[in-house]
C-alpha cells in the first residue's frame, strides 16, 4: 500500500469563539487547484465569521488497483 496526497477545501463558519463548523467543499490534487478553487468560488463574496482553507491530507491506496 502507498499513500496519496489530497488538499481539501473547507469552509468554516464560527458562531462564536468556542462554535464552529465546517463543510467540504472540495478535494484537489494539488495545493494550487485547490486555491484556485477557493479563490473562484469565495472570491470576495465570504460571509461574515466564515473562512475557506486548504488542508493536505493523506490516505492510503491500495496498489492493486493501479496497472
Amino acid at each position: 500500500m502507498k499513500t496519496a496526497v489530497t488538499w481539501v477545501l473547507l469552509l468554516i463558519t464560527a458562531y462564536g469563539s468556542d462554535d464552529f463548523d465546517f463543510e467540504k467543499v472540495g478535494a484537489y490534487d494539488t495545493i494550487a487547484e485547490c486555491h484556485v478553487a477557493a479563490t473562484q468560488t469565495f472570491w470576495e463574496v465570504l460571509p461574515t465569521n466564515t473562512e475557506v482553507l486548504c488542508i493536505r491530507t493523506e490516505g492510503f491506496v491500495d496498489e492493486t488497483n493501479f496497472p
